[in-house]
């Protein structure tokens, strides 16, 4: 295996990384932070958060093979889906400019591989959108160069009129399948999202369901569905219940068959989010959640792991183009329940509660659950040493 553990103190605060969740862990890469000399943050770290422990752990990763090219550079509004056990990520902004490279991080010997596509390749872009479904990966939109030099049979470019460095946004979807290693950009019928980056997308069986972003000096607050089998796109959906304003920068999460979670973001005016949504897929009915605690973020992470915990990690907490303060980067955690704890996570956290009263009785338990417990313990006792509490992680329980 490469690499290995090196610390358990918490993350680098930062925005624009990647989460991904694996089964109750969520692992986070990339980003950028508030450093003059060195903004990226190191392409070798991958953070894991462990939600049985309560614990994070630092992970240094190492490319496949001893050569660079395997290994992505520090990257900031990459996009990244999980695939069996292993991780691809694509796009980004680095040092050098915009990206249009894949990588694959396995997740069981925890090593970098560059992967090499047989085809044209789609144009360097970031705050773009991904997925997968069956054996292919999903591209949609994002912001970079023009496409003319890269794969551009559908698609078109808008230029940002207000920047000279010749960026724009695309509507461009690509698909790249994973057996034949080569990208299409195919025409699909109905009628396309119009050009966007920073905008979120989230598959939900065979459709995905595209909400907001930027295009141009607007951001959006429109709803889009592509039906995955069929390629066919629905054009705006009308919605039902009060309708979340317009922005860029949040995150839009499947939690369930028929429901998917909204947090955050930034708006037209350039305030901060911190407001959070369901979305009723099948009823294409909106509903605004209550709850108490409430962080400002964009450009910030959200995955949901097997046990229903939606993390939220990072990001920003103040006006990100401000000329007059500095972005105010976090490493804090929320962790949002939409529904209860199974009995198994119940039964756990009572036991190592009341571990005073109970802990003779543990070496009865089976051998795994013993183990956890112990974990569980020693990352207690790690965090109460090491964590500045106020940097550390809140929990939102919601019904």
């Amino acid at each position: 295996m490469s690499g290995g553990i090196v610390s358990s103190r918490a993350p680098t605060p930062r925005t624009g990384h990647v989460a991904i969740a694996y089964d109750h862990y969520m692992f986070v890469w990339g980003g950028y932070q508030n450093e003059l000399t060195e903004r990226y943050l190191s392409p070798d770290e991958l953070w894991i958060y462990d939600s049985y422990l309560d614990s994070w752990q630092l992970r240094i990763l190492e490319p496949e093979e001893d050569t660079s090219i395997n290994c992505p550079p520090g990257t900031s509004g990459a996009s990244a889906v999980l695939k069996g056990d292993a991780v691809y990520l694509f796009g980004g902004h680095c040092y050098a400019g915009n990206t249009n490279e894949l990588y694959r991080l396995n997740l069981q010997e925890f090593c970098w591989e560059y992967v090499h596509s047989y085809s044209l390749k789609p144009s360097p872009r970031d705050k773009l959108s991904m997925w997968e479904y069956g054996n292919s990966l999903y591209v949609f939109g994002g912001f970079g160069p023009p496409l003319e030099g890269y794969l551009k049979e559908h698609g078109i470019w808008i230029p940002d009129e207000s920047s000279s460095s010749y960026r724009g946004w695309n509507n461009q979807l690509l698909v790249f399948d994973l057996k034949t290693r080569m990208w299409s950009n195919p025409k699909c019928s109905g009628p396309v999202p119009s050009p966007r980056a920073a905008h979120a997308a989230t598959r939900v069986g065979n459709k995905v369901y595209l909400f907001g972003g930027r295009h141009c000096s607007q951001r959006l607050n429109d709803l889009h569905c592509l039906n995955l089998d069929t390629m066919t796109w629905s054009g705006s959906l009308h919605t039902g219940g009060s309708i979340p304003v317009g922005r860029s920068w949040h995150t839009f999460s499947a939690v369930s068959s028929t429901e998917i979670f909204l947090y955050g973001g930034f708006t037209q005016d350039n305030d901060t989010l911190c407001d959070g949504w369901v979305l009723n897929v099948d009823k294409l009915m909106w509903q605004q959640l209550n709850f108490t605690k409430k962080e400002r973020r964009l450009w910030h992470s959200t995955c949901v792991t097997n046990q229903n915990d939606v993390l939220i990690f990072g990001g920003c907490c103040n006006n990100i183009l401000s000329d007059d303060e500095p972005s105010l980067l976090t490493n804090s955690l929320l962790v949002f329940r939409l529904t209860p704890k199974s009995l198994f996570r119940l039964s756990l956290d009572a036991t190592f509660k009341y571990r005073a009263q109970l802990y003779c009785e543990w070496t009865s338990l089976p051998k795994p659950i013993f183990e956890l417990l112990e974990a569980k313990a020693s990352a207690k006792d790690d965090s109460t040493q090491k964590y500045d509490r106020q940097q550390g992680h809140g929990v939102c329980v919601l019904s």
